[in-house]
């Protein structure tokens, strides 16, 4: 059995102006909707456990439920009926509810931040929420529906693989994910790289399986699907299995016949050890950034 997160969001330009009038008629369906493309579609199971986020301006895990069919291909009458009469409904994907419960208080995200491992960047943790389905870990979905935010260390934030990154790092790291994020069409990666955008998703913290890939693009000029991952204070050989392990899932998962999946990752400097790990892994490249700071006199 596994635990998933799923979001829903306002679409005032579709008729839908707040989140939860989705959690209450998917409930009143004891159904939701997924599209083609929607991360980590095919592997929701019978059992699962499910948690549910309200967007804007709520913020907050609001409901929970059990999948009670895997995901399935919705018959053409179904999904007209499921529709409701919105474009915004009709699902050609989905999955059935069973023991749906609204929540008598919704669990903010800020109280229970600092004990869910899922997210990396608390800074900016509501790229973790675009949409559609998420893994979330056993101990964060009992930190969540315990209401619990158990607080870490004042010296370090845990990454779940038992290293640890020193504030500064992680500071600095936080805002070079927003700096890309932000100046994506500025950046020379040395190919033309488009995020991988879906209805649900823009390519960022983009959800494979039980991780998350930093940016998920795709070549325009080859068409190959790029893994692209910030090198966050670990060791070289730990980043390189890491990325080999995005590149894999891709592949599995979302390449098409004859796509290419490669990786990039972004790294301060380049130690010998992650030079020779490249050696041997032509399909992955490395860039450098560089942080300039300058005073100036002011007259």
């Amino acid at each position: 059995m596994n635990h998933w997160i799923f979001c829903a969001t306002a679409h005032k330009d579709k008729g839908v102006s707040d989140p939860s009038e989705i959690i209450e008629q998917r409930f009143r369906d004891q159904f939701w909707g997924l599209g083609e493309k929607t991360p980590n579609r095919r592997a929701l199971k019978a059992g699962d456990e499910v948690i549910f986020y309200l967007g804007t301006p709520h913020r907050a895990f609001a409901a929970s439920a059990m999948l009670a069919s895997d995901s399935f291909a919705v018959p053409a009458p179904e999904r007209e009926k499921l529709s409701h009469g919105m474009e915004f409904y009709r699902a050609q994907f989905g999955v059935r509810l069973t023991e749906t419960k609204l929540w008598e208080r919704p669990c903010r995200v800020e109280d229970v931040l600092s004990a869910l491992s899922f997210i990396e960047n608390k800074e900016n943790w509501g790229v973790y929420f675009q949409g559609g389905v998420r893994y979330l870990p056993e101990g964060d979905f009992e930190a969540i529906t315990e209401r619990a935010a158990p607080l870490k260390s004042s010296d370090s934030f845990g990454r779940g693989d038992g290293s640890l990154i020193s504030r500064s790092e992680f500071a600095l790291e936080t805002h070079l994910e927003e700096f890309m994020d932000k100046n994506w069409n500025h950046i020379d990666f040395g190919k033309s790289l488009q995020r991988y955008v879906t209805d649900e998703e823009n390519g960022r913290q983009f959800p494979a399986g039980q991780w998350s890939i930093d940016f998920l693009c795709k070549d325009a000029e080859s068409g190959d699907l790029v893994v692209v991952e910030l090198k966050k204070g670990q060791t070289s050989d730990a980043t390189v299995g890491q990325v080999l392990r995005y590149m894999a899932w891709v592949e599995e998962n979302m390449a098409e016949t004859g796509q290419e999946v490669k990786g990039i990752i972004i790294a301060g400097d380049v130690d010998d050890a992650l030079r020779y790990a490249l050696k041997k892994v032509p399909s992955i490249s490395v860039l450098t950034y560089r942080v300039d700071f300058a005073l100036q006199r002011v007259d």
